[in-house]
């Protein structure tokens, strides 16, 4: 079984089990599973990718900026 990536979805985890959405024994079976000091939240590959995009097109209107181009 694979362990928690996260403090999120551990919380989603225990209220799924609550919820009866999955079973108490599954969620303990991955609390067995996971390491301590698990972060908050793990971004998306998509939230990555974004963030990277947006930083590029920022570098790129920067150097623009210093070499006394504007678009």
């Amino acid at each position: 079984m694979a362990p928690f990536k996260s403090e999120s979805q551990r919380r989603k985890f225990y209220a799924m089990a609550e919820r009866g959405e999955i079973s108490k024994g599954k969620v303990a079976e991955y609390e067995r599973e996971t390491k301590k000091g698990l972060p908050e939240k793990v971004k998306s590959d998509e939230n990555r990718a974004a963030a990277k995009a947006k930083a590029v097109k920022f570098k790129k209107k920067k150097e623009m900026i210093e070499h006394g181009q504007s678009k």
